[in-house]
C-alpha cells in the first residue's frame, strides 16, 4: 500500500492505546482503495523505515488481548522487576549458604 492510498485519521478515542512490537504508540490509517477501501487500521509510526517493527492490524479485527496499553505494560514491567529482584535475593542467600556448608567442612571436618 503506499502511502497516497491510506490517510492518518485523528480523534479515534475508543482505540487511542494501541501500541505496536516497539512499545510506541500507534498510528491509525484509513485504507482508500481496492477492496478494503474505508477500513482502518493500526500500524508502527516507523512504518517503511528501517527500524519499522512491522507492526499491522485492521481496527476492526482488534481484540482486547491483542493489544497492550502502555499503563499494562509498566505493570508488566514492574511485576516482573519485583519477580526478578526476589530471584537475585534467592540466589545470594544459596550462594552463602554453600559457601558457608563449604568453609565448613574443609574447616572443620
Amino acid at each position: 500500500m503506499s502511502s497516497s492510498s491510506s490517510s492518518v485519521v485523528k480523534n479515534r478515542p475508543q482505540h487511542s492505546k494501541v501500541y505496536c512490537h516497539c512499545h510506541l504508540k500507534c498510528v491509525l490509517f484509513t485504507c482508500h482503495r481496492g477492496p478494503n477501501s474505508g477500513r482502518q487500521f493500526y500500524r508502527c509510526v516507523y512504518n517503511r523505515r528501517e527500524d519499522d517493527c512491522s507492526y499491522f492490524k485492521w481496527v476492526d479485527e482488534l481484540e482486547d488481548p491483542s493489544y497492550v496499553t502502555h499503563y499494562k505494560l509498566k505493570a508488566y514491567e514492574a511485576r516482573n522487576s519485583k519477580n526478578l529482584d526476589s530471584i537475585r535475593l534467592t540466589l545470594k542467600v544459596l550462594l552463602v549458604m554453600v559457601f558457608i556448608d563449604i568453609t565448613v567442612r574443609v574447616y572443620f571436618v
